[in-house]
């Protein structure tokens, strides 16, 4: 078996991080500013423009040309001018209503439950009963009678010569009906933005009714309906299961996606500009010294002010009182009590405030009882479950959150520069009841009390599937070993080219 160290590791790693960095053309920062609610700006951290207003969409939403802060627009929908959770709440003409089950629609300004009410008319609420349908504003028993078109809808008896004879279009009036149903039921209500600067592939579109799935155009059903590669779906729809890019339709209800694998609870199946003069180094559009100094996207700076980059800044990471957070600087001397990232933002402890992170968003939330994180999502456990950072539609009263959430690398340096941790990548992943199995390669341990090397780089690791964060194979995490032979998953997935210098630079100046 090879042996790896730690030192011949971070060599190599050195390596491809400087012949990555030193590119021989020097450009010019691009950025990318946006107006409006675009509902494709997952992972955006950029400032974008509420009429005159900047707003970040990290923590703010914007509906009509007025902001509403406290709530992500990476995860909000427009009613009217104001926004609003559509996980946990519905808009039905302008009013914001708290959902009371995952299978609600509007019916006027009410709210109703398509699985025990209709709605008729527009705005009149009945009780489901079977065989029953709406006729006009009213319901009707479809094995006695019909509903007749003359000058407006009526109920009639199914002998009267107005009812519609069985033809190959009809012959299932219950089928037909629950079209007609969904033909007239109420959508939730929404302002619809006079421009789109939008494209999917070529073709314009609003993302408040449309969205774009890897170039595929599809109407959306609610304000929950999400992309699968290129297929939409909805995050209520019953049976449906979204598996590394591919949607799944009429699976169990029990079934997982588990490193690209479903699992079922019966049996399982493997799926498988301008160049510079020779000798110049190049930073943006100037040319810099690499020996005296740093170039933080496209900006040069001192190498005395700090030999880390926090986005265009240059910081000293032995400063306690400076915070990187995803590529923007805060100075903490100016606030009470702890704070920690939560993605670009600062989360402070005193201002009842939640985050909720996946790998590809970080919100912070304002932190409401029953409430829970699922990912990047802020769900109502009366309405929603959560396993492995997947919502479902079906409440359990007994499943209990994740206890932690997952950090990129960089924000727990230095804390965990005293713990026994190491770099895992995942080669393989299986369900077995409610435990997740992972096969990792030990990539680099990190442990300043020794230096021993890795004889086997093999390691079994089990975790609670539901209760842990999702894993994806082939992706590297920070790992933490503990004392009673269990591991803790800590990271998002780490980026060996950029942040593995800051985790031994750190941790091994920490050591000596």
């Amino acid at each position: 078996m090879e042996s790896y160290t730690p030192t011949a590791f971070v060599v190599t790693i050195l390596y491809i991080f400087a012949t990555s960095s030193a590119q021989g053309i020097c450009h010019h920062d691009r950025g990318s500013h946006k107006a409006g609610f675009s509902g494709q700006m997952e992972g955006s951290n950029h400032l974008h423009h509420c009429g005159n207003v900047s707003y970040n969409i990290s923590e703010s939403s914007c509906c009509n040309g007025y902001i509403t802060p406290g709530l992500s627009q990476l995860v909000a929908d427009c009613c009217g001018s104001v926004a609003y959770n559509p996980l946990n709440e519905i808009c039905c003409k302008g009013n914001i209503l708290t959902q009371s089950s995952t299978h609600v629609k509007c019916c006027g300004k009410d709210m109703y439950v398509t699985t025990t009410h209709l709605c008729c008319g527009g705005n009149n609420i009945f009780q489901r009963k079977e065989d029953h349908s709406c006729c006009g504003k009213e319901t009707y028993d479809m094995t006695t009678h019909c509903c007749c078109t003359n000058l407006t809808l009526e109920v009639k008896p199914k002998n009267e010569t107005c009812c519609p004879k069985a033809t190959g279009s009809n012959l299932n009036p219950i089928l037909t009906a629950k079209k007609k149903e969904f033909q007239l039921g109420s959508p939730p209500t929404r302002t619809l933005p006079k421009t789109s600067e939008l494209k999917c592939r070529t073709m314009p579109f609003n993302p408040q009714e449309n969205i774009c799935c890897l170039g595929n155009l599809y109407k959306k059903a609610s304000a929950l309906t999400k992309c699968c590669g290129v297929d939409a779906y909805t995050l209520s729809d019953d049976n449906v299961l979204c598996c590394n890019g591919i949607l799944h339709l009429n699976v169990p209800e029990q079934s997982e996606c588990v490193g690209g694998v479903i699992y079922t609870p019966a049996n399982t199946t493997c799926q498988m500009s301008i160049r510079p003069r020779l000798g110049e180094h190049c930073c943006g559009g100037q040319t810099f010294n690499p020996r005296t100094h740093i170039c933080c996207n496209g900006h040069s700076h001192s190498k005395m002010n700090g030999n880390f980059c926090c986005g265009s800044e240059v910081y000293d990471h032995h400063n306690q009182f400076l915070r990187c957070c995803s590529g923007h600087l805060y100075n903490l001397t100016h606030l009470s009590g702890k704070a920690e990232c939560c993605g670009n933002l600062l989360l402070q402890y005193n201002n009842n405030q939640t985050c909720c992170s996946s790998s590809t968003n970080s919100i912070i939330y304002q932190t409401k009882p029953n409430h829970h994180c699922c990912g990047h999502y802020y769900y109502n456990t009366s309405l929603w479950s959560c396993c492995a950072e997947r919502l479902k539609p079906t409440p359990k009263p007994n499943c209990l959150p994740a206890e932690y959430r997952l950090k990129p690398l960089t924000d727990l340096i230095p804390e965990m520069c005293n713990k026994t941790v190491f770099l895992g990548k995942v080669e393989s992943v299986a369900l077995e009841n409610d435990q997740r199995h992972i096969v990792l390669k030990v990539v680099w341990q990190v442990n300043v009390k020794s230096e021993k090397d890795i004889k086997d780089p093999w390691l079994h690791v089990s975790l609670d599937h539901c209760n842990s964060p999702a894993t994806d194979n082939g992706k590297t995490y920070l790992w933490e070993e503990k004392h009673n032979g269990k591991y803790k998953l800590l990271s998002h997935p780490v980026d060996l080219t950029s942040d593995i210098y800051m985790l031994y630079s750190v941790c091994y100046q920490k050591k000596g």
